[in-house]
């Protein structure tokens, strides 16, 4: 008996398991969403301000809870819009509908997306299908996080879509586009930033170029909706969920960073909740870690899960993303084997995977202690040099076979 086969049985069992895990998630949530209690409320009054002509108002907390109380349902308190304010075009249109009707619409869109994002990844998980024909499609489906993602209604799935784009685009030597696709990320650019930093560091000057290109766009859109005072006051917002965060801001702004799969979540644990403490461990590791992913060869999903690591405000839902750098690694762990034997190293790298993807279920049930899944993270990071099969090119129907001749001509001679 071949080696993978005693593999199978594990992946086939975690896989069922998180199966259903995810399916109760939705069906619980979708409870608390038709009453307005889900991240979706923020989104969809966002769209709603902007298209009524209240788009300066969208960093006020008591304008955002008067419309939250009148557009959802009533609530003591609000989910304040905390994105950058060109996103909340993206949800005007659903604004045009009531809102059970636009969150069943979104979560439609959701899952379209999330189609497409697979259709674009699966040439960089054929070697999955070896250990269990499911496997590559579990990776999307059984996911603690795409499935909270969707009964949130959270944008997520969105952002896990572009960076497959942009990995896609890498790939095929178009720098350039792949940049504007990170730029389009920058509704939570929590994430963007860094990896476009150490893109910087890298030294890949037309990826550089296209982020900066896509990132004054967005800004510029979004400076255009609230105006420079509504700008200054989304700032002040950011310095009170991060630099002078308190319990009173946390309240307000509905963040736990012990429910934080990245450093501040680890620093918040261990620095027992106090700020300045957690705000100073935060930033030594975060310039460790951020030191250590620059060191690696140049790669997206490495520098994605650098950017995770370092973001200040990350929730479970976002750790949607790590489909892309904890699939790959899977991938190239067991493509890097032979049938009848696995190296040490791509035994634990395949380990370190498997345990992002599974981990998030039992965390929710350990008091939702996600802040714990960032450990395996960093050890994905510091074993993981970033290289993964290919094979994208063979994929003739996936988006990238409309670029165009002339663009890849630019591209490589840059």
């Amino acid at each position: 008996m071949e080696l993978r086969s005693y593999f199978r049985p594990f992946a086939i069992t975690a896989t069922l398991l998180s199966l259903f895990l995810c399916a109760c998630g939705v069906i619980v949530t979708l409870r608390m969403a038709q009453q307005g209690r889900v991240d979706f409320r923020q989104l969809y009054t966002a769209g709603y301000m902007l298209r009524t002509g209240n788009r300066r108002q969208l960093y006020d907390f008591e304008v955002v809870e008067k419309f939250q109380n009148e557009v959802v349902s009533p609530a003591h308190g609000a989910l304040p819009f905390n994105h950058l304010a060109y996103e909340s075009i993206l949800f005007a249109p659903f604004s045009l509908l009531n809102y059970r009707t636009a969150y069943f619409a979104f979560f439609a869109v959701n899952l379209a997306v999330l189609g497409a994002a697979f259709r674009l990844f699966t040439p960089y998980l054929g070697s999955l299908e070896q250990l269990w024909g499911f496997l590559p499609t579990a990776t999307f489906v059984c996911f603690l996080p795409v499935a909270l993602a969707l009964a949130q209604g959270q944008d997520s799935i969105i952002l896990l879509a572009l960076l497959i784009c942009a990995t896609r685009a890498l790939d095929g030597g178009m720098d350039f586009r792949a940049g504007i696709f990170l730029g389009l990320t920058l509704f939570k650019f929590q994430y963007g930033l860094p990896i476009a930093l150490l893109f910087l560091i890298w030294r890949r000057w037309r990826f550089f170029l296209g982020f900066g290109a896509s990132a004054a766009f967005a800004l510029g859109i979004s400076l255009s909706i609230t105006g420079f005072a509504g700008f200054v006051e989304y700032l002040h917002s950011l310095g009170q969920m991060s630099s002078h965060f308190s319990s009173t801001y946390g309240a307000q702004y509905g963040i736990r960073p012990e429910l934080m799969p990245n450093l501040r979540g680890l620093a918040h644990a261990f620095t027992n909740g106090s700020p300045r403490a957690t705000l100073i461990a935060t930033a030594a590791m975060s310039v460790v870690v951020l030191i250590w992913a620059a060191s690696k060869p140049p790669s997206l999903p490495v520098a994605l899960l650098a950017g995770i690591l370092v973001s200040y405000h990350h929730l479970i839902n976002d750790t949607t993303m790590m489909i892309l750098p904890a699939g790959l690694a899977l991938s190239t762990s067991l493509s890097s084997s032979s049938k009848s034997s696995f190296s040490k190293r791509s035994i634990l790298l395949a380990a370190l995977a498997a345990l992002v993807f599974i981990a998030p279920g039992p965390l929710l049930f350990a008091n939702a202690r996600f802040y714990l899944l960032a450990i395996p993270m960093l050890a994905l990071l510091v074993v993981w040099d970033g290289k993964y099969p290919a094979g994208a090119e063979r994929n003739t129907s996936s988006l990238m076979s409309a670029i165009t001749d002339e663009d890849r001509a630019v591209s490589k001679g840059s």
